[in-house]
C-alpha cells in the first residue's frame, strides 16, 4: 500500500522503516522551514503539488512529484511507474535466497517419487480386469496422454512466466487457468484438486487400518506363540489373509490349497477391520491440529523406502513363485485373460496414479536447466509406466493361486494376497505404517491450506476452524475405512473426477486458448486436444459401468465387481 507521511508529504511504502528513515534524513530541522501556506492545513486538503521539504534536489523532487501523479491516474497493476522515474531512496536492498537449483536427474527422481504411491500396492487387482496384453498397453495409453498433459501444462506455464507482470513472481498452472479464463474456472480447479487431496486422505487411512490391523494380528500370534513362518511350496501366498476359508474357484484341489490360518476376529472386536479406524483418531488428530507440517515433511523420503521395498518384494516372490499362468485353458484356475473389457476399472486407476498436473510446474521450477523441463518430465513418466507395469504384471503372472484373487480380495492390495506370518510383508506394513503417519497430516495440511486461502484468504484463520476442518475430513476416512475398505475403488472414483478437470479439459483447453492467443492454433489440434477432454468425459462416466455383465460369457471369468 501507498500512504503519505505527515513529516515529509512523499508517498512511501507502508511499513518500509528503512525508506522513511532514509527520506527523513534529507529534510532540515525545523528552524531551517520557510513558513508556507497550508502548513498547518490537514494532510488531506494541502495542493497536490505541496511539499514541506525544502533543500532537497528539485529534479529528485520533480521525480517524486510524478511519482506521486503516476499513482493516482490508474488502479495498481494498471499503470506501472518505470524504474527510472522512482528516486532511489524509494527501493531497499532485500537479500533473498534463491531456491538452490536442482539436476535433471534430481528433478526426474523427484517427479517419479511423487506420482509413485499408494497406487503401486493395488495394480495387480487393477491390470486383472484389463487382462494381461490389454493391461500393459492401457498402462502405456494413460501414461502417454498424462504425460503429455503434464508436457503442456509445463509449457503454457513457462510461456505465460516471460510475460512483464509475471515475471518476478513464481506462478502455479491455477495462475495460468485464471489468467485464460473467468474466475468460476479457477475455482473449479481448486475443487479438483481438493478432491484428489481428499481422496488420498481417505486412501490413507484405509491404507494405515488395514496395515494397522494386520501387524497387531501377527504381533499376537508371536506372543501367544502361535506365529510360524510362511514358507513350502505357495511361499506365503493366500487367497485371502483375513477370510482363510475363501475360494473364489470352484474346484477342489484350489480349495485345499488356499486353506491357511484363520484371523477369527468379529467385525466389532477389540482389534478388528471396525475398530482399529478409530484408533488410530488418537494419533492422527493431534498431529492434523499441527499450526505447520515442517517437521513431519522431513520424513516424506521414506516414500522411496517404502517403494523399494514393494519392488524387491514383488521381484523376491516372483523368483520364489516362478511363472504361474496359462492364457489358453479357460478351465484352469491359472487362467488370464489376454485382453478383458473391464479395462474401464483400470483406466480410472492409472488416471490418479500418473496425477502430478497440480504440482508439476512447482517440481520442475528450480532445474538448472528449464530447458530441459519437458524432457524430464518425459522421462520421469517412462519411469513410472514402467515401474506400474513391471509390480502389476510380475505378481499378476507368477501368484500360484486362483487369479481371481488378487481382484477379489477384500482391500484389493497384494499385501492382501500374502499370508499374515510372511515376514517381509510384516517389516514392509511396519514401514509404510510409519511413513502413512507422516504423511497423512502433511497432505492434510496442504489440502487445509489451499482450502483456506481459496475461501478465508488465510492459510490458518484459528484453531476452531482446524478442529472443525479435522473433525469432518477424519470422519470421511474412518467411515470409509470402517464400511467400504477398498483402495482401488476409491482410487479410481477420485481419479476419474479429478483427473477430468487437471489431468483432461483445463491442461487442453487453457493450451488451445494459448495457442489462439499467438495465433498457433490449427484445425486438427482443436480436434486432437478436444478429443482428449472427450477421452476424460468418459473414463468418468464409465467407472460405475461393468462391460462384463453384459457379455454371456462373463460368469465363466470368476471376477467379481470392484464397485
Amino acid at each position: 500500500a501507498v500512504v503519505s507521511t505527515q513529516s515529509t508529504g512523499v508517498l512511501v511504502n507502508e511499513g518500509d522503516d528503512e525508506t522513511q528513515s532514509l527520506i527523513s534524513s534529507q529534510s532540515f530541522s525545523a528552524s531551517t522551514k520557510v513558513p508556507r501556506p497550508y502548513e498547518d492545513e490537514p494532510l488531506w486538503r494541502r495542493p497536490f503539488n505541496y511539499s514541506v521539504q525544502h533543500g532537497i534536489d528539485p529534479e529528485k523532487l520533480s521525480r517524486l512529484q510524478r511519482y506521486r501523479y503516476y499513482q493516482r491516474l490508474a488502479p495498481p497493476m494498471t499503470m506501472l511507474v518505470p524504474d527510472h522515474i522512482i528516486p532511489p531512496e524509494f527501493f531497499t536492498v532485500v537479500p533473498i535466497e534463491r531456491g538452490q537449483k536442482q539436476s535433471s536427474m534430481v528433478t526426474i527422481f523427484s517427479l517419479w517419487n511423487t506420482m509413485l504411491g499408494t497406487s503401486l500396492l493395488c495394480m495387480p487387482a487393477a491390470m486383472l480386469h484389463s487382462g494381461l496384453i490389454l493391461g500393459i498397453l492401457v498402462v502405456l495409453g494413460v501414461g502417454a496422454i498424462t504425460c503429455y498433459t503434464a508436457v503442456i501444462t509445463v509449457q503454457v506455464t513457462m510461456d505465460i512466466q516471460q510475460l512483464d507482470i509475471f515475471r518476478n513472481s513464481p506462478l502455479e498452472f491455477v495462475d495460468v487457468i485464471e489468467y485464460y479464463m473467468p474466475a468460476p474456472a479457477a475455482k473449479v480447479a481448486l475443487a479438483a484438486g481438493s478432491s484428489s487431496f481428499l481422496g488420498a486422505l481417505v486412501v490413507f487411512w484405509i491404507l494405515l487400518s488395514n496395515f494397522t490391523y494386520g501387524t497387531g494380528v501377527t504381533v499376537g500370534n508371536m506372543v501367544s506363540g502361535n506365529f510360524t513362518p510362511a514358507g513350502g511350496s505357495l511361499a506365503g501366498a493366500v487367497c485371502d489373509a483375513y477370510n482363510a476359508s475363501y475360494t473364489c474357484f470352484d474346484t477342489d484341489n484350489v480349495t485345499s490349497l488356499v486353506e491357511g490360518e484363520s484371523v477369527g476376529a468379529a467385525d466389532w472386536g477389540v482389534w478388528s477391520h471396525k475398530t482399529v479406524p478409530i484408533y488410530i483418531i488418537l494419533i492422527l488428530f493431534p498431529l492434523c491440529c499441527l499450526k505447520s507440517a515442517t517437521v513431519l515433511s522431513k520424513f516424506n523420503s521414506l516414500g522411496v523406502v517404502c517403494i523399494a521395498m514393494t519392488v524387491t518384494f514383488v521381484i523376491t516372490k516372483a523368483a520364489l513363485w516362478g511363472p504361474n499362468i496359462t492364457i489358453t485353458d479357460t478351465s484352469n484356475y491359472l487362467y488370464v485373460y489376454p485382453a478383458y473389457i473391464d479395462f474401464n476399472k483400470l483406466s480410472g486407476t492409472l488416471t490418479l496414479s500418473f496425477f502430478i498436473h497440480n504440482a508439476v510446474v512447482a517440481l520442475v521450477r528450480n532445474n538448472a536447466q528449464p530447458k530441459n523441463n519437458k524432457r524430464d518430465v518425459t522421462v520421469a513418466f517412462i519411469m513410472v509406466a514402467l515401474t506400474y507395469g513391471l509390480v502389476g504384471t510380475l505378481f499378476m503372472v507368477t501368484y500360484p493361486l486362483p487369479k481371481c484373487c488378487i481382484a477379489n480380495v477384500t482391500s484389493q492390495l497384494l499385501f492382501d494376497n500374502i499370508s499374515l506370518n510372511d515376514l517381509m510383508v510384516f517389516f514392509a506394513k511396519i514401514f509404510q505404517i510409519f511413513q502413512l503417519i507422516t504423511v497423512y497430516p502433511t497432505v492434510n495440511f496442504v489440502l487445509r491450506s489451499q482450502l483456506f486461502l481459496g475461501v478465508f484468504k488465510d492459510p490458518f484463520c484459528s484453531y476452531k476452524h482446524v478442529v472443525v476442518f479435522n473433525v469432518l475430513t477424519i470422519l470421511i476416512c474412518v467411515l470409509v475405512s470402517m464400511f467400504f475398505p477398498k483402495v482401488n475403488t476409491v482410487i479410481r472414483y477420485v481419479g476419474s473426477v479429478a483427473g477430468l478437470a487437471y489431468v483432461f479439459f483445463f491442461p487442453c483447453f487453457v493450451y488451445l486458448l494459448h495457442c489462439y492467443k499467438n495465433n498457433t492454433l490449427t484445425w486438427y489440434s482443436a480436434v486432437g486436444h478436444g478429443f482428449l477432454i472427450l477421452l476424460g468425459l468418459l473414463n468418468l462416466i464409465s467407472q460405475p459401468i461393468n462391460f462384463s455383465d453384459y457379455l454371456s460369457h462373463s460368469n465363466s471369468t470368476n471376477l467379481t465387481s470392484l464397485v
